[in-house]
């Protein structure tokens, strides 16, 4: 007979947490594009970062309900999506929340970034608490993800360290953090601390289709796409404001246009071979 629905990996009140950590995104996004006084205590540069995620954000908030909607009737591949825009929200709202001068949005960057932080995590224990057992086994494209993966992490290792070694031999702050009007480049903090790791990790996982490494990798292939567009958006808005080229953002959006079509081939593949499983009993 033909199978109904599968039940979700991820209890109700976690899509409950991210879609109110999604509501509240979308509403401190829209003020941020709106109103002036927002950004007004910021330098040019990050009032203008600020922005250009704000408008990506946005659609992020839209995909977080929209793929929360698919994974709370059972699907794989939209489960580990929502996870992945989750995580972006999370990641970002620490930015918001400690980076940018007190303002009366203050409240609405702590509670997007506490919602955000306990659903991920709350879904990522509910997932692993899941029997996964062979629902990867039919998965393809693999090992190009992998690949992408643990190179993307090494080159934005390089990339940050970049600054980072030079600054501490002149001892100084990084030019980064310098332009931003910071005491240090908080992306640097996050993604050597534990973006990075983070992916190389999952990547070496995936490579070797360990069922761990495709929980963990697909999440973080989704962040990745999503953080990806967010800063091809800064790129625009800094470039509409005269601060940098327009060009800056075209490496980004390769990344993030070739991660978004190897990762949609495994899920893809993951999503086929579970609909098969079930399709008749």
């Amino acid at each position: 007979m033909l199978a109904t629905a599968t039940p979700s990996a991820v209890a109700d009140r976690w899509f409950a947490l991210s879609a109110a950590a999604a509501a509240l995104s979308a509403v401190a996004s829209a003020a941020g594009l709106l109103a002036p006084s927002i950004y007004a205590r910021e330098t040019p540069l990050w009032a203008a970062q600020g922005a250009g995620q704000d408008a990506v954000t946005l659609l992020a908030a839209a995909a977080i309900l929209a793929a929360a909607w698919y994974a709370r009737r059972g699907g794989i591949a939209a489960t580990l999506v929502w996870l992945g825009l989750t995580l972006y929200l999370a990641y970002s709202y620490v930015l918001y929340a400690f980076f940018v001068h007190f303002n009366a949005l203050f409240l609405v960057y702590v509670a997007v970034l506490g919602l955000s932080a306990y659903a991920t995590a709350g879904a990522a224990a509910d997932v692993a608490r899941r029997n996964w057992h062979g629902r990867f086994a039919a998965a393809k494209g693999e090992r190009a993800l992998a690949g992408l993966m643990i190179v993307a992490a090494i080159a934005f290792a390089g990339l940050w360290l970049s600054e980072i070694v030079p600054a501490l031999a002149a001892g100084g702050p990084p030019p980064s953090a310098r332009d931003a009007g910071l005491i240090v480049n908080p992306v640097h903090v996050l993604d050597l601390g534990l973006v990075i790791p983070a992916m190389l990790a999952s990547g070496a996982l995936l490579w070797r289709r360990r069922t761990i490494g495709f929980l963990a990798a697909l999440p973080l292939a989704a962040f990745m796409v999503t953080m990806g567009v967010a800063i091809v958006g800064m790129a625009m808005a800094m470039s509409v404001r005269g601060l940098g080229s327009p060009a800056a953002a075209a490496p980004m959006a390769a990344l993030s246009a070739v991660t978004a079509l190897l990762a949609t081939r495994v899920l893809r593949s993951i999503r086929a071979s579970a609909e098969a499983a079930v399709e008749l009993l």
